[in-house]
């Protein structure tokens, strides 16, 4: 805090005034602002328009939160000396607090004007232009400030909000990982890492990081709503629960905190609890789309006019994206469920289109080429002649059930059947498998021949064979519901030669208009395209008919049209493949108790219904770009098509 002595004083008063400050300043910078206080008094009362007295006073008004004074007290500096640009920067801080985003924005950029190397203000801005929903603009002034001043952890910690709302997530652990250097024991920023390893698709991290932060601020509610949303993510529900009800008791108007408990409840099957969360979430804020979307699922049919229309405001005129595209998802759920179809496709039409646009500004695309040549790459290595090679080496272990396929295409209503028998667990969707790729792959890069290690695949197949018998508490079999483990069944042949796989499928045109209705927990760039969505369902069917011809292991296909026409002998067949005895309970998969923590969790818990089956008609006059691509696919799928 620099000095701008008064020069229009008096020599005698204005050396006792420079040496009161000089001393005034000294007390502030040492953690004494009563005895400065009192001094920058003094001099006001000698001098009442002293630059640096009315500056340095408004500074302790702000730091003691009495921002309203701040901003009188500082504003009579800057009117005094305009050109005092560490005084406008302080206005705009006292202003920030305020709400008055304007106006301290206008302030921090006459800071910088004045003092373009002035890095706390850049800083500050960018905090302001955060809150305003300038993101790009904030993430400019950040870097601007971390460029000038590298230990800022402010900057650092700016730029990391700025990332994240750009869903640049890899860049926003850096500046957080960045910021964290500087200052460890940072609460807020140790949360927010969190949040960000929770897109990242790294939860036990996460999680890791939202317990550190509630060990520095224990009463603090958004880390207990985050730790739960870690916990969740983890796949341990009943954990997830108790810490949003710890949130809830901390803030009870937490609209955010009811939303998220509703969610997992309806994972649990208490449904009716589910329901009131989401309510009084409502009631707390009426502009929380995540509440709507949430009684949707939960079968809620309308809700009424004059919730259809707050929705459409919200997707047409909301500021923030996030909140447009949330808002018209729910919109469409509801408008589905009162078999509104038309206003339906219209409003997840828009909602897809908004954040397919929003993904694709962070640099995350589906490139349809990309999986092609994934798809021939599998079919080209992974043959019948490669598997005979395979020495076996393996896990031969029989726990392992893989239920792969295409998302909504029937995966979890088949591990729910399945999961009722006595001596079946369902795992849920485990990212076990893709990490023993990336494993093996990594292990493998840059390595001569000699330097691999034989037994590392081995080592990783008993891990996760020990995982699913943990899973399970001993099960015969445990089901890993990962849809796109499908990309990995070749080595799952290899590492688990005993394992059995099961394979789901679904009329292609109902398959991609339920994956384009549904905002996934974790957005998926396809997903939010018809055209993404048909051509990633080729390419799927392709390699499941490639795996069903020469894999090595124990297979079975299950049609859902099939199912759920019959739902006795369907079951009765799985429970068979699985080398089991039929058991009766599988009839009553609605009745299982157990947690789903995926979209399906309430529709696996109703009595079969048939309703989903030819859902594609009632918007087909919607649908020609996809029927479009379905039918440009290989003839084993048009034949799939053609007969439902």
């Amino acid at each position: 805090m620099p000095l701008h002595h008064n020069e229009k004083q008096g020599t005698g008063q204005s050396a006792l005034v420079v040496n009161d400050l000089e001393t005034g300043l000294a007390y502030h910078k040492a953690g004494q602002p009563d005895r400065a206080e009192a001094l920058y008094r003094k001099i006001l009362r000698r001098a009442p328009n002293n630059i640096d007295a009315l500056h340095l006073l408004g500074v302790i008004a702000h730091e003691r939160r009495r921002y309203e004074y701040a901003v009188q007290l500082i504003s009579r500096a800057v009117a005094g000396l305009p050109n005092f640009a560490d005084a406008h920067q302080n206005l705009g801080n006292a202003l920030q607090a305020l709400g008055r985003l304007d106006e301290a924005v206008a302030s921090y950029r006459t800071a910088i004007s004045l003092k373009p190397d002035l890095a706390h203000a850049h800083s500050n801005l960018a905090a302001a232009l955060n809150q305003q929903g300038s993101h790009e603009a904030a993430l400019a002034s950040a870097t601007r400030a971390v460029e000038l001043t590298p230990y800022l952890f402010e900057g650092h910690f700016n730029r990391g909000v700025a990332l994240i709302v750009q869903r640049r997530f890899a860049e926003a652990e850096a500046a957080y990982r960045k910021a964290l250097d500087l200052r460890p024991e940072q609460a807020e920023a140790l949360s927010d890492l969190g949040h960000v390893l929770i897109e990242l698709k790294r939860p036990q991290e996460a999680l890791a990081c939202q317990q550190k932060a509630i060990g520095l601020l224990p009463n603090n509610a958004k880390f207990r709503y985050r730790l739960g949303a870690a916990q969740f993510y983890c796949g341990d529900p009943h954990a997830s629960e108790a810490s949003c009800r710890r949130a809830i008791s901390l803030d009870p108007d937490y609209a955010q905190a009811w939303c998220g408990l509703g969610q997992i409840l309806r994972s649990l099957g208490r449904f009716d609890e589910a329901r009131s969360c989401l309510r009084r979430a409502l009631e707390i804020d009426p502009e929380l789309p995540d509440a709507y979307a949430g009684l949707a699922i939960l079968g809620q049919r309308g809700g009424g006019e004059q919730q259809l229309q707050h929705l459409r405001t919200l997707l047409n005129e909301s500021d923030y994206p996030g909140t447009r595209i949330d808002a018209g998802f729910a919109l469409g759920m509801l408008l589905d469920n009162a078999d509104r179809y038309d206003e339906a496709f219209s409003c997840f039409a828009q909602a897809n289109t908004l954040y397919h646009d929003l993904l694709a500004a962070s640099g995350e695309r589906h490139d349809r080429a990309a999986v092609r040549r994934q798809v021939d790459g599998l079919i080209q290595s992974c043959t019948a002649e490669f598997f005979s090679m395979v020495e076996d080496e393996g896990n031969r272990s029989e726990a392992p059930v893989f239920i792969v396929g295409m998302p909504r295409s029937g995966t979890s209503l088949i591990e729910q059947i399945a999961a009722s028998h006595s001596r079946v667990a369902g795992a849920g969707e485990l990212p076990d498998l893709g990490q023993i790729v990336d494993a093996l792959q990594a292990h493998g890069r840059d390595r001569r021949q000699g330097e691999l290690d034989p037994d590392l695949g081995r080592r990783l197949a008993d891990r996760y064979v020990g995982r699913l018998t943990t899973l399970g508490s001993g099960a015969e079999r445990v089901i890993d519901k990962m849809p796109d483990n499908i990309l990995h069944m070749g080595l799952a042949a290899v590492l688990f030669p005993a394992a059995r796989v099961i394979f789901c499928r679904r009329d292609p045109r109902d398959t991609s208009l339920s994956c384009y209705f549904r905002r996934f927990d974790q957005p998926i760039a396809w997903a939010y395209n018809l055209v993404d969505c048909g051509s990633r369902t080729l390419e799927i069917e392709r390699l499941a008919q490639h795996w069903r011809n020469i894999l090595p292991l124990r297979t079975l296909t299950i049609d859902y049209e099939t199912l759920v026409a019959d739902l006795e002998g369907e079951s009765r067949r799985l429970i068979e493949f699985l080398g089991l005895d039929w058991e009766r309970a599988c009839l009553n998969f609605h009745e299982t108790e157990r947690p789903v923590l995926t979209a399906s969790g309430w529709q696996v818990r109703q009595p079969l219904y048939s309703r989903s089956v030819g859902r594609w008609r009632r918007y087909e006059r919607h649908l020609g770009p996809l029927l479009e691509v379905l039918a440009k696919g290989p003839e084993p799928t048009r034949a799939l098509v053609s007969r439902r």
